[in-house]
């Protein structure tokens, strides 16, 4: 075989790597909007029932409109959330009868959905 026809046979293979998008391109460049989150509930008597206090922080990065979904062991509460700067973004603080509905204590970890 001459030298010269395997040269041409040869792909550069920076070429044809070029050629396969990144894994960036395939899923979507954009980050997407958290739905739900894990978070520490807290007992404030200050609270009204039926609604949730949470971080503006937070507000902002799961696009919280009006309604919230609190959920743990298989349990559903929706509540009308409402954003405060004071509180922490790990944390949401919830009237003390809520938390009874729910059957849970002060500090439990809850999973929160926005609606």
């Amino acid at each position: 075989m001459n030298p010269e026809s395997e040269e041409e046979k040869k792909t550069d293979i920076k070429s044809l790597v070029n050629i396969i998008p990144p894994a960036s391109a395939l899923k979507g460049r954009e980050k997407g909007v958290l739905k739900e989150k894990r978070v520490k509930i807290r007992k404030r008597p200050e609270v009204k029932g039926g609604s949730l206090l949470i971080s503006s922080k937070l507000t902002k990065e799961m696009e919280i409109k009006g309604e919230v979904e609190i959920s743990v062991k298989g349990k559903r509460i929706r509540l009308k959330a409402i954003s405060q700067e004071t509180i922490p973004e790990i944390e949401v603080w919830a009237s003390p009868e809520d938390m009874l509905k729910l059957g849970i204590e002060d500090n439990s970890t809850v999973t929160l959905r926005a609606i």
